[in-house]
């Protein structure tokens, strides 16, 4: 298992997507994304900052072996 898997799983572990949907039902925010939700955007902020990737299209690629859902730098973006 890699490193930044690992710390997916932490953070997953420590801030489970329950919580987030609770906190966004909170302050009354409805996700209405499809292929990349706020959870999502979440994690991939994470693995951003920790990989220090330079932008969206620097990203696109190295989702999935950071166990993050494969959509284009579109989406991202």
């Amino acid at each position: 298992m890699t490193k930044s898997t690992s710390f997916s799983t932490l953070l997953q572990s420590v801030f489970p997507r329950e919580q987030l949907e609770e906190l966004l039902a909170d302050i009354g925010y409805i996700d209405v994304a499809r292929k990349f939700t706020v959870y999502d955007l979440l994690l991939f902020w994470t693995q951003a900052a920790l990989h220090q990737w330079k932008g969206y299209r620097d990203a696109e690629p190295r989702l999935l072996s950071n166990g993050l859902k494969s959509v284009d730098h579109s989406t991202l973006s």
